[in-house]
């Protein structure tokens, strides 16, 4: 009797013993499948910060290139801003050199001008060094074609010498400053005399 009742013991302990190793299992299974979901939502949140991370970064790439660009066209500007104030100044300056020139070709044939031919000469120099550093070049205008941005035709005249449209004589000279115009040229330009003919025919 004894022996029966221990055995049935044995059986009922280790079928205790069974559920509560499945029990165990699971919970453990539960926690595993909680532990796996919050994984998931973990890996999905850094996804979402990854693509806003990306999306800032580009945005931010986005802010600096038209920062950039923003900073060149003010540059741009400045530049453009100082070289007109220049232009104004030079071309200025350009109407004391046209008197300087002027001086100097009064001169020719007076002998007791030697001195003043000599200062005018001396100044006009400085102010050709002072032009030059400012990038203002001259125009070669007499022989070139006519051109009606480099040059202000005041009069025209007829000769077979040139060809037409050349100019022929300058009353004042025109200059550049870099690679614009700071002062066009007033100059003469020549006619064909067969132009000049056949216009006064009709």
């Amino acid at each position: 009797m004894q022996e029966k009742e221990k055995l049935m013991e044995t059986k009922k302990y280790k079928l205790m013993h069974k559920e509560e190793i499945i029990g165990e299992l699971i919970e453990k299974e539960k926690l595993l499948k909680d532990t796996e979901e919050k994984l998931s939502e973990i890996t999905e949140i850094s996804k979402e910060k990854d693509n806003l991370s990306k999306e800032y970064l580009k945005q931010l790439e986005r802010s600096q290139a038209d920062f950039d660009n923003y900073k060149k066209r003010q540059e741009k500007k400045q530049k453009e801003f100082i070289e007109f104030a220049n232009a104004r100044l030079l071309n200025t300056l350009l109407s004391v050199v046209d008197n300087l020139e002027r001086a100097l070709d009064s001169t020719k044939n007076n002998k007791n001008a030697k001195a003043i031919k000599e200062g005018v000469n001396n100044t006009l120099k400085e102010f050709y060094n002072i032009l030059n550093k400012e990038g203002v070049k001259p125009m070669q205008s007499i022989g070139h074609r006519f051109d009606p941005y480099e040059h202000e035709a005041v009069m025209k005249m007829e000769t077979d010498k040139y060809q037409e449209d050349t100019v022929v004589e300058e009353f004042q000279k025109g200059y550049y400053i870099k690679s614009k115009i700071l002062r066009p040229a007033v100059v003469k330009v020549a006619v064909s005399s067969d132009k000049i003919n056949n216009t006064n025919k009709k």
